[in-house]
């Protein structure tokens, strides 16, 4: 995934490039193409972005489709470092049977298993048990493939590195953790009010795609506990589901007070962060959580669950807090606390764009070059 693509994926390979291509490192970046225009993306000129093969409607046959066109195309033993940044949907090319002969390193980022991913939520569709039961396995598999022949692997999270670790069986040795990075001079505290955002009351904000894993369902119950008619909740992101989401803040009787902001442009997301109270993400899993950094470097405290990754992104009572997952009472509990309290917040908004300040992009770099260099 690359941009106009959205998502960590996608920030992550477009901010990685950058920062290596800053760096003097001539960085030659392949993904798949997109229906949107492109042109505005902007890149390094150390930089070369070539869009192989747009995207098809089932991942599975959309990453094996990518996957042999890159090997048809790509004269892989011209580089120096082969760094498959989403595994495994980039990486089944980097399988012994694609990459037979190469020399090249070999190395894989991992935001999060598919293992974890697939238990995550309860099918309720016929595409959710799709993805559980075909898709899910199927991408298993591919982590397995690309994992095995991997030289380096990069876990965004130490629970993500313990899970390739303990259920994949990867050698140890070639695990590694290393976050995503933030990019400190966009997201940082801005004095302008976004438009989205009423200045006379608290705003509690989610950012994210609308889809079960996210668990924004649990963030809206949470809301409609609290006892304060001077908040609301605003919801940037879309998904499918929207409709039930909205259904379900009209039956809490909330409906007056849960703003649905829909798709939020990127250049509007530090002004958005800034202007919220409190940023709140009740995700069933997450294998890092980049927009945790976001609403951090820009000083919003930040509330998740303890899943996944998340505990890597939040130090617990330093730069937020951590609830468990299903408990909508703590959750509660623990927004009204913080919006009660603001020296806490004060405290935790200090502390998180410290924190946000040493994950920039540069210093994370500095650490995959490393990587590279191993």
């Amino acid at each position: 995934m690359y941009p106009p693509r959205t998502g960590g994926g996608a920030t992550y390979a477009y901010e990685l490039a950058n920062a290596l291509g800053e760096f003097g490192h001539e960085v030659d970046v392949y993904t798949q193409a997109v229906s949107e225009e492109d042109e505005s993306v902007e890149t390094h000129p150390n930089i070369d972005v070539t869009r192989i093969t747009k995207a098809r409607p089932l991942v599975v046959f959309s990453t094996l489709y990518f996957s042999i066109a890159c090997r048809l195309r790509i004269d892989f033993e011209e580089y120096d470092v082969i760094h498959g940044t989403l595994m495994p949907a980039s990486t089944i090319a980097f399988g012994p049977w694609f990459l037979d002969g190469v020399d090249a390193p070999l190395v894989l980022t991992s935001h999060g298993t598919s293992y974890d991913e697939a238990r995550s939520v309860d099918p309720e569709g016929v595409a959710d048990y799709l993805f559980r039961y075909f898709f899910h396995p199927v991408n298993v598999f591919m982590d397995l493939v690309a994992g095995r022949f991997a030289d380096r692997i990069i876990a965004v999270s130490d629970h993500t590195r313990e899970q390739l670790r303990d259920l994949y069986r990867f050698d140890e040795a070639k695990l590694t953790t290393v976050p995503p990075g933030i990019d400190s001079e966009r997201f940082r505290p801005t004095e302008e009010v976004h438009p989205a955002v009423d200045e006379s009351k608290r705003t509690i904000l989610v950012v994210s795609r609308l889809d079960p894993r996210k668990g924004i369902d649990k963030a809206i119950r949470a809301f409609a506990q609290l006892d304060r008619d001077d908040t609301e909740l605003l919801i940037g992101g879309t998904g499918r589901l929207e409709a039930s989401l909205r259904e379900l803040a009209a039956d809490l009787g909330v409906v007056d007070r849960v703003r649905f902001l829909g798709f939020v442009p990127e250049e509007e997301l530090p002004t958005l962060y800034s202007a919220a109270d409190l940023f709140v993400l009740p995700s069933e899993y997450e294998g890092f959580g980049i927009v945790f950094m976001e609403a951090m470097a820009c000083g919003t405290p930040v509330i998740g669950t303890d899943v996944g990754g998340v505990p890597t992104a939040i130090d617990e009572g330093k730069t937020g807090y951590l609830v468990p997952k299903d408990e909508i009472g703590e959750l509660a509990e623990r927004i009204d606390d913080s919006l009660r309290d603001p020296v806490s917040c004060d405290r935790l908004q200090e502390r998180a764009r410290e924190w946000a300040a040493d994950h920039d992009w540069n210093s994370i770099a500095v650490r995959i070059e490393d990587v590279y260099r191993s």
